[in-house]
């Protein structure tokens, strides 16, 4: 069994996750950014257990630079597949740290993640990994890794525009 994180550092960490969430869902996209190192991988897997984003193919696999493109897009209006802008929930369960030396941590949760757009709600099962630093304000990711339950699954067209 896992040694016991302290329950405040624990705690600081869970709440991190929570407002990464809830800054999503209410689509405040530069201060999402602003949540992320320079240096940040986003990865969200096409075969479940891929062990490398570089030896196949890949869902998402960006960095900053991308990121903040797609957030201008989305911004501006300019993505086709978000007119009208989705609605999103997403809900973080089961959270746990992995790894933690003080300075950086690895954790890991389960999420839903819900979208409704064009009369359409879906749902979207995942585990998610993030490695987050500390800084002088708290915390920043700079890693994150969202494998989704069904990655494998036929689903045509994955329409998702939003970071995950």
């Amino acid at each position: 069994m896992p040694e016991t994180p302290d329950a405040g550092r624990w705690s600081s960490m869970q709440q991190f996750l929570f407002h990464e969430a809830r800054l999503l869902d209410e689509r405040r996209w530069e201060e999402w950014l602003n949540l992320l190192t320079d240096d940040v991988t986003y990865w969200v897997p096409y075969q479940w257990g891929q062990e490398s984003a570089t030896d196949h193919v890949s869902i998402f696999y960006e960095d900053k630079t991308l990121l903040k493109m797609r957030i201008d897009r989305l911004k501006n209006e300019l993505s086709p597949l978000e007119w009208p802008p989705s609605r999103t929930n997403h809900h973080i369960t089961n959270f746990q740290i992995d790894a933690d030396d003080g300075d950086t941590a690895t954790v890991k949760a389960l999420f839903l993640f819900v979208e409704y757009r064009r009369g359409e709600q879906r749902t979207f099962s995942a585990r998610g990994t993030w490695t987050l630093q500390q800084d002088l304000d708290g915390y920043r990711i700079n890693a994150k890794r969202v494998d989704l339950l069904n990655c494998d699954q036929e689903m045509g067209h994955l329409r998702i525009s939003v970071p995950i």
